[in-house]
């Protein structure tokens, strides 16, 4: 049986995305293939320089929450996990509907076992130094139940998201995945993505995010 390294399982709120102020129970990988600039996660970023427990998909199952069937699977990058599909199919046969938070660099059409999974893909922008990591048929196989992210910093930022923006909208039409913008702390304010928005009608279903556990406890870093 497979076993996976995991940094930590933890049940909060969702803190961002289609399932925001929602229960749910977060399982953390480690081990990840980028290196953004603005990664929030460095404690779960290289196996080597992270603590870690290496568990079987029964153990991590029997850590899930059975009153929220909620499941975040994170990291890291949780896809570049060996044998994750394995994990992520053994959770969705249990019945949990499982959120897969991915960075845009891996395909996720190999992943989608199940009915009761989406994906969170993140679009790396500009300031993240990652965007040439894109995969972007990765953003191309989506449905409209998944979420594209994008975190932004700068002008540039904007430029590229509505850049990107436009190709979804051509490639999906009615049935574009979910749009969410997000800031990156410090470099552009929440009024500036709003404004951003207001001046683009490719952006009048866009949503901006919050990142509520870290308003709700703004100086813890993990297991929230």
């Amino acid at each position: 049986m497979s076993k996976y390294k995991i940094v930590e399982i933890f049940d909060s709120i969702e803190g961002e995305g289609k399932r925001s102020g929602q229960l749910a129970t977060f399982v953390r990988t480690t081990g990840c293939n980028l290196r953004c600039s603005y990664c929030d996660t460095l404690y779960a970023l290289s196996e080597k320089n992270c603590e870690y427990t290496e568990l079987t998909s029964d153990e991590i199952i029997s850590r899930l929450n059975p009153l929220y069937r909620k499941v975040t699977l994170t990291g890291g990058e949780p896809l570049f996990h060996p044998n994750i599909k394995e994990l992520i199919s053994e959770m969705c046969s249990a019945g949990y509907e499982v959120n897969v938070e991915t960075n845009g660099s891996i395909r996720v059409a190999p992943f989608r076992v199940a009915d009761n999974i989406f994906f969170t893909i993140d679009y790396k922008l500009p300031c993240s130094d990652m965007e040439n990591r894109m995969d972007k048929d990765a953003f191309l196989e989506l449905t409209k139940e998944d979420v594209v992210k994008f975190v932004i910093g700068t002008k540039e930022d904007c430029d590229k998201t509505i850049e990107v923006v436009r190709m979804l909208q051509s490639h999906y039409g009615n049935e574009m995945p979910l749009i969410y913008l997000s800031a990156v702390c410090g470099r552009i304010s929440h009024a500036d993505i709003v404004t951003f928005m207001k001046s683009h009608t490719e952006l009048s279903n866009a949503r901006i995010q919050l990142q509520m556990h870290k308003i709700i406890w703004p100086d813890i870093d993990k297991g929230v």
